[in-house]
């Protein structure tokens, strides 16, 4: 679909430092890498908008009307949802999220931007290089899935690695062309669980998965505990919270259950909480915390190994 016309939105679409473009049936909003979350002024009409949707039915060949009001597609680098004006009280919905096949963060800008200092980049790659499993928390936008990608680096490329996603982002075979790698996409007929259990009969080394959201964490831990390596996200307020997150994801658990967090701590190793603060200088997103889960004399132990005190600017 690179040769669709994507009208109003192309300029915002070709923007590097742009990741997401939204419509909400009046004004365009945008999110700049490093100016954040702002509305932009253009010249269009909803009748503009209307048309745009309808083009972009057409061309993805899909149904969209009121008895088909959700539309949703994917391009190389984009993923497009559209909902319909019978669902919106104005005008349509329109959500542009893009997701290159190349890695946006590196070591010299994770330093420059005070992201992470050298020291802890370098612990976190020793992390990854001895294949902890390593779970990456923090709240929607701040980049958990771009982070989880930088640490894709260190990974050997002789261990065989298996993506799961149900829209692609990770992109790790076409980024790392020169690695082993498969790319699974979830759908209708296979689940999370599905392609969890499925890529263990693939000499997976490491599963990558786009995010932890539910009862797949059956079958997640599972993997790991049979020696399959992970990096996962998940949205949590903090590193220290990520094992009662999982712990509240399995079916049918009680609030507390000490057999499973005591399962969770010995699977897990670390957890790593990203923020960011936005201000008038723009978005700033760092590494506010590391945490090493364990169990030692019978007990579950969460040790904070890093905490950033008082925000961005320390």
């Amino acid at each position: 679909m690179n040769k669709f016309d994507y009208g109003v939105f192309s300029k915002y679409i070709s923007d590097d430092n742009i990741t997401d473009i939204n419509y909400n049936g009046q004004t365009i909003w945008v999110d700049h890498i490093y100016e954040g979350r702002y509305q932009v002024i253009e010249d269009y009409t909803q009748a503009d908008m209307e048309n745009f949707c309808y083009r972009f039915a057409n061309y993805a060949n899909k149904q969209f009307n009121n008895s088909h009001p959700i539309l949703e597609s994917e391009t190389d680098d984009l993923r497009i949802s559209i909902l319909h004006k019978s669902l919106v009280s104005i005008g349509y919905s329109i959500s542009i999220r893009k997701t290159p096949a190349r890695l946006r963060l590196n070591s010299q800008y994770l330093i420059e931007s005070n992201y992470a200092d050298e020291e802890l980049l370098n612990i976190l790659k020793e992390l990854v290089i001895k294949r902890n499993n390593i779970i990456i928390s923090g709240l929607p936008g701040v980049g958990k899935t771009e982070f989880l990608k930088y640490l894709t680096k260190f990974i050997n490329a002789n261990e065989r690695v298996i993506t799961i996603e149900d829209n692609l982002e990770i992109r790790y075979p076409i980024i790392h062309q020169d690695k082993d790698g498969v790319m699974l996409k979830i759908n209708r007929q296979v689940s999370y669980r599905d392609a969890i259990k499925a890529s263990l009969r693939q000499r997976v080394d490491w599963i990558l998965l786009s995010e932890v959201r539910g009862d797949e964490v059956v079958e997640l831990l599972q993997a790991v505990s049979t020696g399959s390596s992970l990096i996962s996200t998940i949205h949590a307020d903090g590193a220290e919270s990520i094992p009662n997150r999982l712990l509240h994801m399995f079916p049918g658990n009680e609030i507390v259950n000490d057999k499973l967090l005591y399962r969770i701590h010995e699977t897990i190793d670390y957890g790593v909480h990203i923020r960011s603060e936005i201000s008038n200088q723009g978005v700033k997103r760092y590494i506010a915390e590391v945490v090493r889960f364990n169990v030692a004399k019978n007990k579950v132990v969460s040790e904070v190994i890093y905490r950033r005190e008082g925000g961005y600017n320390h």
